[in-house]
């Protein structure tokens, strides 16, 4: 029986050549997106999945409260948590902390890198099934100053070659001897750091000042991670022993409190969406289900192309089921043949996602700094989900029109099903047409929201100078580089800076007027000399400029936001006025600076400091003679290997940095690709139903011109239903593209004007791709020889 259900369903697909690319295309189109979601979620569930007793093993977070009530959840602990949970051995079987204080410049002769890291216990490979390619597990992270590789990082220094033993400078934590190199695991992982330091060296690097002393400190919950793997049925009694933790550490709630709780290593990727300072990659729960959720709308689209198809040839399919009810055929044989062929169309539709897919996954056109598409083989056990997959679209496709034809009745036969009533007046095809031209023109509309949004950012002024600015990352003999370069024909001039403007600030602080102010203001800060306004070009609005005595430190300026945050009336009267920075720090304002976006135009203006402290130096700023932009870069390099002919010579320009931090066009063409891709899915399902009706009024059509219609008369004839279902799309699609459109801009502080013009641009390209599907079939009929069609009457 199957195979003469696949028989007829080939035959039928075969014949109706048309309506059958229409699906397959449509279908193809979707599940290409579809499949790309999958991968994402699977890819998702995937990590540390090659962990031994991974269902025993969890992370120990922070659930923090403030005076008023406020709560936050942290993915972090305190970092003495680990040694007190040591002690209960009778329900721990390991315990294990990560103190991720390792962010510097690691050399090595002519090699250098910068590097994220963490310091980590020897506990840390017992706990955890990370391997060991070079080095022994047991003793690599047990000494001071020793430090254990990711292979990715050795690959870098040292290629293919065993590290084991050689010796590597931290710039800020001194020399390291390299004890191991990580093997990459077989699936992805939430910890994911490029160095491990042995836990054992923070007892000197605080008392000698480099880290800060925190490691006793019950009040670092945003330091540490720390982890345990307990025994069987032990659950409920570590919980029991971080409650009565949490209330030794929360004697005087009035100020806040910290709730320590456990999170199963399986929860942390995807994990929940609100939790802060979390070390992990993937994305969160709620994000993969609002993907999901979008491509099963995408998918819905395609399955109603051919629910609409269908219904439209229930006519002539209707003929069949009589004649095969007449038979002696069940009703569930009739569904099941139908649903087979939607199968058999899906199934087709498979082979063409995965073309679409296999280009996706070789070029990523949708990656951009972020993995939208992951890196997957595609695995027997991937191409089985594929395969479940499209068994399971056929079946949502074909689930309605089967179970309409399987109902017929011989003596409805010659009945239209299509015009069964849904929705008041309009047929059960008119709204499925409404409703995909409607979510096209929502998608074009905010995509079109989107694109000027982003291009209006990276065009607008930032309120400093942007260009002709090289940015030259610099570490050791940083004033001899800086006045050796300073001398190269070109340079304008050259400044000393911690971090570029246009994105990230160096840091935070807070900042009070008096020591221990309740509210304190949020500050971001750079560091930076006297030089930096003239070269990013702010202007100093009162006081001086910062010098370069050896009291500088002390010495700050601000922008006018800050001022007006701390209560000066205006920037004059700031001048001159001592402040506190983080409670301990007091400092003396030297001079108030312009307003500009430090992070970004679409970000609204922050609080800015810039102080002159030489040890937060990584960067030299140059202005460059607009003439000599194009020639100076040989120049500079030049001078720099002179200097340090071991060390690569790196630069950026800062206005091409600022357009890479704008840049969109990843997320741009992702959006551009359901916009074509539900566009295309709605042009192909609506000149299917006009085909379809073109067909069956090609007599009607004919009787027409004989008795004197005109071209233009026929043409209206047959298009004026399909335009005004296109009107109806925009009356509903508009409204709500409109509103999501203004809801994503509301999430810039400075956002483009979007409105009447551009939504009606949006809806005038949809109009006109529908007018071109519609008027192409409704011409040609319109100009047949009426005598081909009455022939036979």
């Amino acid at each position: 029986m199957l195979k003469n259900y696949i028989l007829i369903a080939w035959r039928n697909l075969h014949k109706n050549h048309l309506f059958s690319s229409i699906n397959i295309i449509g279908l193809a189109l979707s599940m290409s997106v579809c499949m790309i979601v999958l991968i994402r979620i699977i890819d998702s569930f995937s990590y540390d999945n090659f962990h031994a007793d991974s269902n025993r093993i969890y992370r120990i977070i922070s659930e923090v409260e403030n005076g008023e009530g406020n709560k936050w959840l942290f993915a972090s602990s305190p970092l003495p948590l680990a040694a007190t949970l040591e002690q209960e051995s009778q329900m721990i079987g390991e315990v294990t902390q990560l103190y991720p204080a390792v962010n510097d410049i690691v050399k090595d002769g002519a090699r250098e890198f910068h590097v994220n890291g963490t310091f980590a216990q020897p506990s840390f490979f017992t706990l955890f099934r990370f391997r060991l390619l070079y080095g022994n597990e047991q003793t690599a992270l047990t000494q001071p100053n020793s430090i254990v590789l990711s292979q990715v990082t050795s690959e870098k220094f040292y290629g293919d070659a065993n590290p084991v033993g050689k010796l590597l400078t931290l710039d800020k934590l001194g020399i390291f001897q390299i004890t191991g190199v990580i093997k990459s695991p077989q699936s992805k992982s939430h910890i994911a750091y490029d160095v491990f330091a042995s836990a054992s060296s923070i007892a000197a690097l605080e008392k000698s000042g480099v880290l800060p002393d925190k490691s006793n400190s019950w009040n670092s919950f945003e330091q540490g991670y720390t982890y345990v793997k307990i025994k069987n049925d032990s659950r409920s009694a570590l919980i029991n022993s971080l409650n009565r933790i949490s209330a030794d550490i929360n004697k005087d709630p009035s100020s806040g409190s910290v709730r320590l709780q456990l999170q199963s290593l399986s929860s942390i990727t995807p994990g929940a969406s609100d939790i802060y300072n979390d070390i992990g990659r993937g994305p969160s729960r709620g994000s993969l289900m609002a993907e999901a959720g979008i491509v099963f709308i995408i998918l819905l689209a395609a399955c109603f192309n051919y629910t609409n198809l269908s219904i439209a040839r229930a006519l002539t399919r209707g003929k069949e089921v009589g004649i095969r009810k007449l038979s002696g055929a069940q009703r569930w044989q009739i569904f099941a043949q139908y649903i087979i062929e939607a199968i058999m169309i899906a199934l087709f539709a498979l082979c063409i996602a995965n073309v679409v897919l296999a280009f996706i996954l070789e070029y990523k056109p949708f990656n951009d700094g972020y993995e939208m598409v992951p890196a997957v083989t595609i695995s027997l056990q991937l191409l089985a989900v594929f395969i479940g997959f499209s068994v399971f679209a056929g079946m949502m496709a074909g689930a309605l029109p089967a179970w309409i034809l399987s109902s017929f009745k011989p003596t409805r036969v010659l009945k239209n099903i299509g015009s069964e009533r849904l929705m008041g007046n309009l047929s059960l095809r008119k709204v499925l047409m409404v409703f995909q031209f409607s979510l096209s023109l929502v998608i074009l509309v905010f995509l079109s929201a989107f694109y000027h949004q982003f291009d209006y950012i990276a065009k607008a002024d930032p309120g400093f100078n942007r260009e002709h600015i090289v940015l030259i990352p610099v570490g050791e003999n940083k004033k001899v580089v800086a006045s050796a370069l300073e001398r190269v024909s070109g340079v304008k001039r050259i400044a000393f800076t911690s971090d570029a403007f246009g994105k990230n600030a160096t840091g935070t602080l807070r900042g009070s007027v008096e020591r221990n102010d309740p509210q304190p203001v949020n500050m971001n800060f750079y560091y930076g000399d006297g030089t930096l306004v003239n070269v990013m070009g702010l202007e100093l609005i009162a006081g001086v400029n910062l010098d370069s005595s050896a009291t500088a430190s002390q010495n700050i300026l601000m922008n006018e936001k800050t001022t007006r945050a701390l209560g000066f009336k205006t920037p004059a009267t700031a001048v001159g006025a001592t402040i506190y920075l983080n409670d301990s720090l007091r400092v003396t304002i030297t001079g108030v600076v312009n307003d500009f976006y430090d992070q970004g135009y679409g970000n609204s203006i922050k609080p800015v400091v810039i102080r002159n402290l030489p040890d937060g130096f990584n960067y030299l700023a140059l202005e460059i003679e607009p003439s000599a932009q194009h020639s100076i870069v040989p120049r500079l390099e030049e001078e720099w290997k002179r200097i340090h002919p071991d060390h690569a010579f790196a630069y950026s320009w800062l206005d091409k940095k600022m357009e890479e931090w704008n840049d969109q066009s990843a997320e741009v063409s992702l959006l551009g690709f359901l916009g074509f891709m539900t566009v295309a899915i709605a042009s192909m399902g609506l000149l299917g139903l006009v085909v379809y009706t073109v067909e069956t009024r090609r007599k009607e059509i004919s009787v027409r011109k004989i008795i004197g219609a005109s071209v233009h008369q026929i043409v209206s004839l047959l298009s004026g239903g399909f335009v005004k279902l296109l009107m109806i799309s925009g009356i509903i699609a508009l409204p709500i593209g409109f509103g999501l459109s203004q809801l994503f801009l509301m999430n810039f502080a400075n956002r483009v004007s979007f409105g009447l013009i551009e939504i009606s641009l949006c809806f005038g390209l949809l109009l006109l791709i529908g007018l071109i599907t519609i008027l192409s079939q409704t011409y040609t009929a319109s100009q047949e020889n009426p005598s081909r069609n009455l022939r036979s009457e």
